[in-house]
């Protein structure tokens, strides 16, 4: 989901490098954690707590993670949702006809494109057997997109790679990409911190002595202080020229401007670890991820579990609890004397409120809901509420930032895209950038997946920050709406193409906006200059009480906890966190010979900057 475009000629992939995103403020190996255990459990609970009841707040893949995790650990997970199904920013949604489920299309409204670096979350992709059924997702400027147009300053250019000679991609766009890894990069040594990252030569105190030389230098301005624009205006040598046409459209693979005015350490964090390059598409839905693990019991996956018999799954422990686990919303929690909790749940279908006493909760919505929690209800509430979190992770969680992701999908009739073509003719319709309303247009085909639905479609608009805000408000007819407004520019820019006459006739389009989902409030975190210790204090939350030897047993998870927000990546990654520590909060921990995040904390810990 993440606003970062991807590389194309410097991916890892085309560099014969295996890069494993290891984030470098606390470079743990969550790949090989996972994958050491060989389908046994992450890690033990004392006996005495087999079954005790832990809930888990929200459906998306953090929260079905770490549900699957710890009921194989032998708790008992009780996932509760807000909404009406599972997958949070996971939603794959069905487009086109259901009279013909061959035309129809998975229309992905959250993220879309899965760094193969991200390897913690292909563990799970693995397991439930979706990379069987996946391709490489159609980025501009790559060969899975065949050709790409960029609409630039009212020119059309277009190109293809990997394909015909008689259509090069322009030099300029190659020249930037060199002239942005091999210079601007460097002086962030790129080189040595990828090398440090990759399989076979991973060299974990390395990252943190180059990492904390960026946010601790010996001299100069720490990079926590620094845009993204101003580190491009110091250390780039463009013209504004040249920044502004790398903002606009990249490398021919999409604008990076959305991101100018966030910290430069954002965006390093997802280059060295490969997040922005060679990315796949799952022909299952993203959302097919977490349901596989909502309703399979573990046996069907190779998995072993404590406690519970075999045929046992997340779903049927949740609906134990909650026959019905949907919209249910989380409005109180207060901390009890003995450390367990008592919940205040409202379900928002028959608006009525229920109480319950759970060992421990993992809480994985946005921490901006959480927020906003705090003052709900009884104003003398309150003050449980804020015994939840130390004052300085409040004070994080408030400041936090937020980008903004809006789409606009159609279904099509076919992939006429793909039509064939003469070697010297331009394809009837691209992958496309523009600098005008759209922005980035995407077209998808299923037609090779081994599932259902082989339809195809297009993304008309992609955008994030600004861009996506323009879409928050329809104009009244006679004045044309979200879906006239892209289709008008597309056909400006190919003239007779005629996109409406080539839709599905049922339910064709689809418009989101994250911005104004009441669950969500945002696409996803990205932290702004001086951020990094609120960073810092959010994603540390998990390892409260453990030097005391009094385990916190409310615990944040989810993709804005970790340090890569925008990826599912560091949703799963700050989920296995919450599982190890229930580990260490029920009487146990690691497995011997396989350490968790808890156990390496004191080794790989974030640098604190005061």
């Amino acid at each position: 989901m993440s606003a970062i475009p991807s590389r194309t000629n410097r991916s890892p992939l085309r560099m014969n490098k295996d890069v494993t995103a290891l984030i470098p403020d606390f470079p743990f190996h969550y790949a090989n954690y996972l994958q050491h255990g060989q389908g046994r459990p992450l890690g033990s609970v004392d006996a005495a707590n087999h079954g005790q009841k832990v809930l888990i707040v929200g459906a998306g893949i953090a929260g079905l993670v770490a549900a699957y995790e710890a009921m194989r650990m032998g708790l008992h997970p009780v996932v509760v949702e807000a909404s009406e199904r599972i997958g949070g920013r996971l939603y794959a949604k069905l487009q086109g006809d259901p009279a013909t489920p061959d035309k129809q299309v998975l229309c992905e409204l959250g993220a879309m494109r899965f760094p193969v670096s991200g390897k913690a979350l292909f563990h799970y992709f693995r397991k439930v057997g979706m990379t069987e059924n996946s391709a490489d997702f159609p980025n501009p400027g790559t060969a899975a997109a065949i050709s790409t147009v960029v609409d630039y300053q009212g020119e059309k250019v277009y190109y293809e790679v990997d394909g015909n000679p008689a259509f090069p991609k322009p030099q300029e766009y190659v020249e930037l990409e060199n002239q942005f890894f091999d210079g601007f990069l460097e002086h962030y040594d790129f080189a040595a911190m990828e090398a440090a990252m990759t399989e076979g030569s991973i060299n974990q105190p390395r990252i943190k002595e180059l990492w904390q030389a960026i946010l601790k230098p010996a001299q100069g301005t720490s990079g926590d202080d620094v845009s993204f624009y101003s580190a491009l205006l110091e250390n780039s040598g463009w013209s504004k020229a040249e920044i502004d046409l790398f903002g606009q459209i990249g490398f021919g693979t999409g604008g990076w401007n959305t991101d100018y005015p966030n910290s430069i350490l954002e965006l390093l964090r997802v280059l060295y670890t490969g997040l922005d390059a060679d990315h796949q598409l799952m022909f299952d839905g993203s959302s097919s991820l977490p349901q596989r693990l909502w309703s399979t019991p573990p046996k069907a996956f190779g998995d072993s579990m404590q406690y519970w018999g075999e045929g046992n799954t997340v779903e049927a422990l949740s609906r134990e609890v909650f026959p019905d686990p949907f919209h249910k919303e989380v409005r109180h929690i207060v901390r009890q004397p003995n450390g367990s909790f008592r919940v205040h749940i409202t379900d928002t279908k028959t608006d009525q409120e229920l109480l319950f006493n759970f060992a421990s909760v993992i809480y994985t919505p946005h921490v901006r809901i959480l927020d906003k929690l705090r003052y709900s209800g009884n104003p003398q509430d309150l003050p449980a509420m804020d015994s939840l979190l130390p004052l300085e992770t409040w004070e994080a969680i408030m400041y936090t930032h937020y980008m903004q992701s809006a789409k606009i999908f159609a279904a099509t009739q076919r992939p006429f895209w793909n039509d064939p073509v003469a070697g010297n003719e331009q394809r009837k319709m691209s992958i496309t950038l523009s600098d005008r309303l759209t922005r980035g247009t995407y077209l998808v085909d299923y037609s090779a997946s081994k599932g259902t639905y082989k339809g195809s479609g297009i993304f008309l608009s992609y955008t994030w920050n600004d861009d996506a805000l323009k879409f928050l408000g329809d104009r009244p007819e006679p004045l044309p709406q979200h879906v006239g407004l892209c289709t008008n520019l597309l056909d400006n820019i190919y003239p007779g193409i005629d996109l409406n006459e080539r839709y599905s006739t049922v339910d064709p389009f689809v418009e989101h906006n994250w911005e104004d989902q009441p669950l969500y409030l945002g696409a996803f975190k990205m932290n702004l200059p001086g951020q990094y210790e609120y960073q810092r204090r959010i994603f540390s939350q998990f390892m409260s009480g453990i030097d005391t030897n009094q385990p916190d047993r409310f615990i944040l998870a989810g993709d804005d906890v970790s340090w890569t927000a925008g990826w599912a990546e560091g949703a799963v990654t700050t989920a296995i966190n919450a599982v190890d520590k229930l580990a260490v909060c029920f009487g146990g921990g690691s497995l011997p010979g396989n350490s968790g995040p808890v156990a390496s904390w004191h080794r790989l810990k974030p640098v604190e900057l005061g």
